[in-house]
């Protein structure tokens, strides 16, 4: 059994990664709870598992000794465990809210949303862009996007503070779930008192008017609206701006570049923030890669090693913000995939617009080796950006 996630992983995963994809591909693990699954690392295998409907992420189909991740408690749930019809009518309901018209709006929001948080920098200062920026963005972002009350917006926030930023002792999602289901209960009950025209409002209304999204589906799709993609755009958006500072050809492409959806599909590509897709289960014993996997067991679709698979990508250990378009995997593929997607880019995009258009010159205060990463499993980013704005 390999063990893949040892210390410093997350800063650099690429060579094990390539050790991984050349030896077979698809490899019996050690997760770092202890618990085996198999991990997928190639692209063509990593895709037709996020399709394949014998690998589904419901936690009630895994049997035996393999990693699990842990159960949501219901109803947050909700959205995990539906049926496919169920699942795609629950995302529907998500993506009309971010309709082209109203992601129009949200690139006129966003440079004055993002400056709120710079504006009181000035060229000179040093500052941790992970605690001044990538951490908070997200919160305020929500706070806008759903309608929430001040209260929830801070709640969110200090949710965000504990779980992410730099800390001896973070605690992991798991025993943050409480704190959750109390946020997603406090904003839809503001909502339903206030009745105001935003995506909550108008979904807590539906909900009232008609019984549908019900109110199980309702806290199932706010638990993935406010955590689940939160801390892949905290990650991009850090990651991002590490990159950017030390490939100076790169930035000035980004900064001219009239297609900065394609040049943050770069981005996803090549630092992957997500690493892992959510656990798949075996319905039935099925073989990828050669190797057979049972009924019940866990796989891991490596999403970072999909992305820097040279079979599918030319130089994949480069960023090259000119590359054509390209089916990364970085927010997932199929039934599954981010609801974020469009909105992340939006906000990374503009993210990077306003900090580097603002400091051309800036320039991170220590060296990018010292630089400590999330210890990547699930995710990996930056735990700090420390930078001299110029």
């Amino acid at each position: 059994m390999t063990d893949v996630f040892a210390a410093g992983f997350a800063a650099d995963p690429w060579p094990t990664l390539e050790r991984l994809r050349a030896d077979g591909g698809v490899h019996r693990i050690r997760t770092p709870d202890g618990p085996p699954a198999w991990l997928v690392t190639r692209y063509r295998d990593v895709r037709a598992g996020l399709l394949d409907d014998r690998l589904p992420v419901d936690i009630r189909r895994a049997v035996g000794e393999d990693y699990r991740g842990f159960a949501l408690p219901k109803p947050l749930d909700t959205l995990v465990l539906a049926e496919p019809a169920d699942h795609a009518r629950m995302r529907r309901i998500v993506t009309g809210e971010l309709s082209p018209r109203r992601l129009t709006e949200w690139t006129q929001l966003a440079p004055g949303l993002i400056d709120s948080f710079l504006q009181e920098l000035d060229s000179g200062t040093e500052v941790d862009l992970v605690e001044q920026l990538a951490v908070p963005l997200p919160a305020a972002v929500l706070g806008e996007l759903l309608g929430l009350a001040e209260a929830e917006r801070e709640s969110l926030l200090g949710w965000a503070n504990s779980t992410l930023l730099a800390s001896a002792t973070p605690p992991r999602a798991r025993d943050t779930l409480t704190t959750m289901l109390e946020i997603i209960t406090a904003t839809t009950e503001q909502a339903r008192a206030t009745r105001a025209d935003t995506l909550l409002g108008r979904l807590v209304a539906t909900h009232d008017d008609t019984g549908a999204p019900s109110a199980d589906e309702l806290a199932g799709l706010l638990f993935y609206l406010l955590f689940v993609w939160y801390e892949v755009l905290v990650d991009l958006v850090a990651g991002s701006v590490l990159t950017l500072l030390d490939r100076p050809d790169q930035l000035r492409i980004l900064r001219t570049s009239t297609e900065k959806h394609s040049a943050v599909d770069e981005l996803l590509r090549y630092l992957s923030p997500q690493v892992l897709a959510g656990p798949r289960f075996a319905t039935t014993d099925l073989t990828i890669g050669g190797q057979n996997i049972r009924t019940g067991q866990t796989v891991l679709l490596c999403l970072a090693s999909a992305n820097h698979d040279p079979e599918i990508f030319d130089r994949p250990d480069e960023l090259d913000l000119t590359r054509a378009p390209h089916a990364q995997l970085g927010l997932g593929y199929g039934l599954h995939a981010c609801l974020g997607n469009a909105l992340v880019h939006t906000l990374t995009a503009t993210a990077l617009d306003r900090i580097f258009t603002r400091w051309p010159s800036t320039a991170l205060t220590v060296d990018e080796r010292d630089i400590d990463w999330r210890s990547g499993f699930r995710h990996r980013g930056p735990l700090t950006l420390p930078v001299k704005l110029g």
